[in-house]
């Protein structure tokens, strides 16, 4: 096998493949790509097991073949050239060993035959989703981080998509905060096929946050493949129950607070320095246009607190957040687009909601909700 394409293009392709590499494994031939060479298109993929990168380069071929390279050493190298001139990779199937020239130098490693490299998992039927670059990137930006890391709890580890052809939910939670973005086909056409409900890795939904086209996925009982214009992503989905997150979403919240994003993030951030290390709470106290946010530690003495112009016209009301919840809260709905926000409550001890606003009008395309801590 040979070939040379640009020392830019070269290492995209290995940055985009190499989320699929385990960093360590019992099967140390999943520690490798798998490069395989068809006149000009160069396929290269990883897999540990679980997830799949396909991704694919235009080149100028020289020779077809099969080769398995060492993931991370390749990736290192091929960084430490830099990001201009042009490399050739050269690979010889008797010896495995892979040649890289640039106007540097030479380098050589071994590799393996690319017959040891497990099979990708593929499937010709399942229920389509269709999804623009701008919807799948807010799906990935916004919901990931409210994802469970307890393994314990598979099902709230990954993202729930719930989806027919008019409509899709993409739900994440860990118990203590919940985020909804729903997507509408406002007759642009089928967003899928037939009703379904599949919950996929977060891992792999945080692929999605830079894609330059729309995203095709298929799901099949135990797979989901995602097709991007310049990759394929292969995962298992999690065969579990998602809870019932509908139930946990108030539906009679009656204090409405409307403030700039940027202007409470920056408080919160600042105040919440002087919130108890344990604890983590600060406090948020509304009254007539204005917000107080209030944080101390009783153990070092320390508090901090800040005034926040804001829009309110109900009674004074006092509400406690864990800071690092209602920040990242506050900070990924910034990444839906908006700059001011609408927050939502009923009482200290019910979890507050909040939403976008845009154009001076609240959305319902992303919803958030906080589960408040006891003041």
């Amino acid at each position: 096998m040979k070939f040379s394409t640009a020392l830019p293009e070269f290492q995209k392709l290995l940055q985009t493949a190499i989320q699929a590499v385990p960093p360590k494994s019992t099967l140390p031939v999943l520690e490798n790509f798998s490069f395989s060479l068809a006149g000009t298109t160069l396929h290269t993929i990883a897999t540990d097991q679980e997830l799949t990168v396909i991704a694919t380069l235009d080149v100028d071929g020289h020779e077809d073949g099969q080769i398995l390279a060492p993931a991370r050493k390749l990736l290192d190298i091929v960084k430490a050239l830099g990001s201009t001139g042009r490399i050739t990779l050269t690979a010889e199937p008797k010896t495995c060993k892979i040649t890289l020239k640039t106007d540097y130098g030479e380098y050589v490693m071994n590799g393996l035959k690319a017959e040891e490299f497990p099979p990708v998992p593929d499937f010709a039927n399942g229920i389509t989703i269709n999804l623009t670059a701008d919807e799948s990137m807010k799906i990935a930006r916004t919901a990931v981080f409210a994802a469970s890391k307890d393994e314990y709890r598979p099902a709230m580890t990954g993202l729930l998509l719930q989806c027919d052809q008019n409509r899709l939910n993409a739900v994440t939670t860990d118990g203590f905060r919940l985020v909804r973005v729903t997507v509408k086909s406002n007759g642009a056409g089928v967003i899928a096929s037939e009703k379904t409900d599949v919950i996929i890795p977060v891992r792999t939904i945080d692929l999605l946050k830079k894609v330059d086209g729309d995203v095709h996925v298929l799901v099949s009982p135990t797979h989901a493949k995602f097709t991007l214009p310049q990759a394929t992503i292969i995962t298992r989905v999690i065969d579990e129950r998602f809870p019932p997150y509908e139930s946990v979403i108030p539906q009679d919240n009656d204090k409405i607070v409307r403030v700039a994003l940027s202007d409470i993030a920056a408080a919160v951030k600042r105040v919440s320095l002087f919130a108890n290390s344990n604890t983590k709470q600060i406090r948020l106290k509304f009254r007539t246009n204005n917000l107080t946010v209030f944080a101390e530690d009783m153990e070092t003495g320390g508090k901090a607190q800040e005034d926040v112009v804001c829009d309110y016209a109900g009674e004074a009301f006092e509400i406690g957040f864990n800071h690092r919840f209602i920040e990242e809260a506050i900070g990924h709905l910034g990444d839906s687009g908006a700059d001011t926000a609408a927050f939502t409550f009923s009482s200290p001890n019910r979890a507050a909601l909040l939403k976008p606003i845009r154009n001076e009008e609240e959305q319902e395309d992303v919803l958030m909700l906080v589960m408040p801590v006891r003041l």
